[in-house]
């Protein structure tokens, strides 16, 4: 399999090169219709825009519908009622994978030509995966200049090659094309990006999800920061919270300390915040009471952003001022997808078109 490439103009997408089963034509695709499908072993989502906001600033119109799967061995049946369902069958899409289908690391950019950093900091990362490194599928994308004082550094995304063919031949297998390989965190910036395009606006996103949290910190475009929150309960449950809700708070803090102090960045404007199992309210009012920014939930941000036809399994009408709990906890799950949908947005951005 071809290793994965990283495209040029800072868009920051992990693509398969050279590969001609990835082009699939379809009559009935506009230039402006998108796909993306994320994958987590305990959800699928599937986004599909129909129309791309313009220069105005004109709505995203968005079609998803995520569903809980029991393991990976489930995406094949789920993706294909997915796929009928929203109609994007044998479509290209971007394949959003979630947090625990690969490693991100952070390490010092070698010093070699650009073409040859990504395999220069293979051995980089060697003590940071449980696999053997030759073994390895990875790309880079830089950490942006202002924030690597002393020294340039590079993100490395890496991903076990045989686990990301059996991935891909899974989603193949459901008629959908796959144009591009892309990683939570980077979804999750398009999104923070779509709200707060500017670079004057320093903005965190915290999402958790069952076992699994993550917590970003954008700039405009750019990515600064990405840490993993560790001790996200399986459970969300009153016994569970809180326990983890200081260690929450700890890492939240220690986060965004980093990013002003360590990094010499501006002071944080606010954290944006996504869970799932109804946990968004609570967060909020705690992280509210004891931090010194603005939290908001994320979805009444997007609502100003994408007009979005949330599928459970068939269309229904989201009420936003009070969206259903399982409307809520969907939109949470399928975050990255309509964050990996609106890569084009953000790559024409980054490309001054």
């Amino acid at each position: 399999m071809s290793r994965l490439r990283h495209i040029l103009n800072r868009a920051e997408r992990l693509v398969f090169p050279g590969d001609g089963g990835l082009s699939v034509k379809s009559p009935r695709r506009r230039p402006d219709e998108h796909v993306a499908v994320y994958v987590s072993g305990s959800a699928v989502a599937v986004a599909h825009c129909l129309r791309a906001p313009d220069a105005d600033g004109e709505l995203a119109a968005i079609n998803m519908r995520t569903d809980a799967i029991q393991d990976l061995r489930s995406l094949p049946a789920t993706l294909t009622a997915q796929a009928d369902a929203l109609r994007v069958g044998r479509r290209a899409c971007n394949l959003v994978l979630a947090p625990e289908l690969y490693n991100l690391n952070l390490v010092e950019r070698p010093e070699v030509e650009d073409a040859e950093v990504r395999d220069a900091v293979r051995w980089s990362i060697q003590d940071q995966v449980d696999y053997p490194v030759e073994d390895a599928v990875l790309d880079v994308f830089d950490l942006p200049k202002s924030a690597s004082r002393e020294r340039p550094m590079v993100f490395v995304v890496s991903a076990q090659s045989e686990f990301l063919q059996t991935l891909v031949k899974q989603v193949r297998g459901t008629g959908l094309g796959i144009s591009s390989i892309d990683i939570a965190e980077l979804a999750l910036r398009n999104l923070v990006w779509r709200c707060y395009p500017g670079a004057d606006q320093s903005v965190a996103m915290l999402r958790l999800t069952a076992n699994s949290g993550l917590i970003g910190i954008s700039r405009g475009e750019e990515l600064y920061l990405s840490r993993r929150i560790s001790g996200v309960p399986r459970v969300f449950a009153e016994e569970t919270w809180p326990e983890f809700r200081e260690r929450m708070l700890l890492q939240v803090q220690r986060s965004i300390d980093y990013y002003e102090s360590a990094m010499g960045q501006p002071h944080c404007n606010m954290l944006m915040v996504a869970c799932t199992h109804d946990w968004s309210q609570r967060v909020c009012e705690y992280l509210s009471e004891v931090l010194a920014i603005p939290v908001r939930e994320v979805s009444p941000l997007l609502h100003d952003e994408i007009d979005l036809g949330l599928f459970n399994p068939e269309r229904e009408e989201i009420n936003w001022q009070a969206p259903s709990s399982a409307q809520a906890n969907a939109i949470a799950a399928g975050l990255p997808a309509l964050g990996g949908v609106l890569r084009h947005t953000i790559q024409a951005a980054s490309e001054g078109t």
